[in-house]
């Protein structure tokens, strides 16, 4: 089977065609890499912000002053 002479493969010009989509590649690789990167750092942002979150357990309510809040205190004729 012989190949036609208006189907012979110009290899200069594929080489040529193959870099370019090889740069193009490269180039929306790179554009990934900076959204992973910027992912990444939003995730750690996020985990350290949850993890100096107090624990359910761990928080105490703030001691209670007296007069502060009238009406919550008892009253001192109350005898338990």
């Amino acid at each position: 089977m012989r190949r036609d002479s208006d189907r012979r493969t110009d290899h200069a010009a594929v080489t040529v065609l193959l870099a370019a989509k090889a740069a193009v590649l490269e180039g929306r690789l790179g554009v990934l890499r900076e959204a992973i990167d910027e992912v990444d750092a939003r995730i750690h942002s996020v985990s350290e912000k949850i993890r100096r979150l107090p624990s359910v357990g761990d928080h105490e309510p703030p001691p209670a002053s007296e007069g502060s809040a009238p009406g919550l205190a008892p009253s001192p004729d109350r005898h338990p």
